[in-house]
């Protein structure tokens, strides 16, 4: 079985347990697989919920990814994918094309996972408080921890933000996580759990100017935090 199988059956039985999922499931996890299975590091980003408030229907961040259907945060996850596998190249050269198939953007995108926590359509802000409370829902965070464990990547790059709740958020889905982060020198935290190293990073939707970000993930990558973790 290979793993969009069974992260497939996995959301199968997340959407079937959780009565408000019911038709209305995003799904999301390794954008495609045969492009993922080339490449290395492997990275995983991990968000908040799909900003679908207006339209709460059933998705698949993997099917719009892969036909060039791109959010505005997907150019951020594309751009910052783009500086950790091709060495932080000058920020100019991944070209933008908005709402083109087989764009650089589209193409980076597939080297990549992505999950948010919760499958359910919310607004453009998520309170922190109520993802918490949604991730202690009966069975929720297992199936958190079990994408995860199927995804299972060298690098993660967290999206949440770093309030007193959100900070709960990331011990739930990545016990021990808040002992293994420390400072990098850039206001931004990185750790190691297992094999797994842990960015702490600003969500992709942030209001961040673009470059700035990108060469804010470049610092934090170079930094002798970062390094050590290897």
């Amino acid at each position: 079985m290979t793993k969009t199988e069974e992260l497939d059956t996995l959301f199968k039985r997340w959407e079937d347990s959780i009565p408000e999922y019911k038709d209305r499931f995003v799904k999301d996890g390794i954008i495609n697989e045969t492009v993922w299975d080339q490449t290395l590091p492997k990275i995983l980003f991990i968000a908040k919920e799909p900003n679908h408030f207006e339209n709460p229907v059933p998705g698949d961040f993997r099917q719009d990814w892969n036909t060039g259907n791109l959010y505005p945060f997907a150019y951020r996850i594309a751009e910052w994918t783009f500086g950790i596998l091709d060495g932080f190249k000058e920020f100019g050269e991944i070209e933008y094309k908005k709402h083109k198939p087989n764009s650089l953007y589209q193409s980076y995108l597939q080297k990549i996972a992505f999950m948010n926590l919760k499958k359910l359509g919310g607004g453009g802000v998520c309170d922190g408080k109520q993802l918490l409370a949604h991730i202690k829902t009966e069975g929720h965070l297992q199936f958190v921890q079990d994408e995860i464990k199927i995804i299972d990547p060298d690098i993660i790059i967290l999206g949440l933000s770093w309030g007193s709740a959100e900070a709960k958020t990331k011990e739930l889905i990545l016990p021990g996580i808040n002992k293994a982060l420390g400072q990098c020198n850039y206001s931004i935290e990185v750790g190691k759990l297992g094999e797994m190293k842990i960015i702490d990073f600003y969500h992709p939707s942030s209001r961040n100017s673009p470059s700035a970000a990108y060469s804010l993930l470049q610092n934090v990558m170079n930094s002798n935090k970062f390094k050590s973790l290897d």
